[in-house]
Order: structure tokens, then sequence, then C-alpha cells
């Protein structure tokens, strides 16, 4: 991965410089996981389909841009941004649907993570050595994240679905409750009858 000099990377980032890329993915990791909060309180599945869809375009760029440095630090400080986003939208999302296993969910939602890095970082560590070369690790990443849109859609379906399905039932109840008032005050004669029987009780 070195350079024939010692001094730089594949990047062309010098060796000293790779903490600094630490600490621009960590400032993405932090500021996705506070965008993530806010945003998915109020739209929760669009935050995380919007998300991850960002996250492997990042990571497909990352790809053609991995040979320049300032363009690669640019991507990782993205990459994280929008890759964090999606967690705590996912975590909340396990939990509301656990019911009375919320404390269960929740820990196997993380370790659900942690599989995941551990799978990711197998795969994509093996990749360089492939045919795929450099470039190998970015792709993998974007394969990984473009995998999560497929729950991700099919929750997001799935959801839609029962939510028309309440407004149409709303809608039906609504709407018979309106015809029976309507039929009522076009029957004077049941209206007059009843309020007689009320005042002859009190």
């Amino acid at each position: 991965m070195r350079s024939s000099s010692g001094t730089g990377s594949a990047t062309g980032i010098p060796a000293g410089a790779v903490p600094l890329v630490l600490i621009a993915f960590g400032v993405g990791a932090l500021g996705g996981t506070a965008v993530g909060g806010r945003l998915g309180d109020r739209r929760p599945m669009a935050t995380t389909i919007t998300a991850a869809a960002a996250t492997a375009l990042t990571l497909l760029a990352l790809i053609p841009a991995s040979n320049s440095p300032v363009p690669a630090v640019i991507l990782v400080f993205l990459m994280a941004l929008t890759g964090f986003t999606v967690n705590p939208v996912v975590t909340s999302l396990a939990v509301r649907f656990a019911g009375d296993a919320s404390t269960l969910t929740s820990a196997l939602t993380t370790s659900a993570y942690n599989a995941g890095i551990a799978a990711g970082a197998l795969v994509a560590g093996r990749a360089p050595d492939s045919s795929l070369g450099l470039t190998g690790p970015a792709l993998v990443g974007a394969v990984f994240v473009a995998l999560t849109l497929l729950p991700l859609i099919a929750l997001a379906l799935s959801d839609a679905a029962g939510s028309s399905r309440i407004v149409a039932q709303h809608s039906t109840g609504t709407g018979a409750d309106t015809d029976a008032g309507e039929r009522q005050a076009a029957n004077p004669t049941v209206t007059s009858a009843r309020l007689i029987t009320t005042t002859h009780r009190l």
C-alpha cells in the first residue's frame, strides 16, 4: 500500500496525515449521528433510504478519486456523515417494532452493526489482492450499502401500505357517522320522539 518512497500511501496522503483523515471520519460520524437522530424523528424511512443511497454513491465516487488526496479525504468525511445517519434511525425503528422486547432488540441491533463491520472488513480487506485492486474496498462497501436498501425500501412500502389502510378505515368510519347524522336530521319525527321520551324521563 505504501509508495516506493515510503512516505505516502496509494492516495498520496503522507503517513503522518493519516490520523487527520481518521479525525475527519470521526467528525463525519458524529455529525451523521446527530443528523440522523434529528431527522429520523420526523421522517425515519425517508432519512434512512436517502442516507443509505448517498453512502453508496459516495463510495462509488471514491473509486475514481482514490488517487487524489483532497477529494479522497472529503469523500471519507461524507461517507461517515451519510453512513452514520442511518444507525440511530434504524435502531429507533427496531425498538419501535419490538414491542415489549425493546432491550433485547436494541442489543441485537448493536450486535448486527458489529457483525456487519466484521464481515465488511473481512471482505474488503481481501479485495485489494483480487482483480479489483485498490478500488476493491470502496466497491465492496458500495455493494454492502446497496444491499441495505432492499429491506429499507420493503419496510417503507409496508409502512406506507399500513398507513393507507388506516386512513381508509378512518374515512369509512367518518362517512358512516356522517350518514347516520344526516338520516337522523332528515327524520324529524324520530328526533321529536326521542326528545319527548327524554323529557318524560326527566
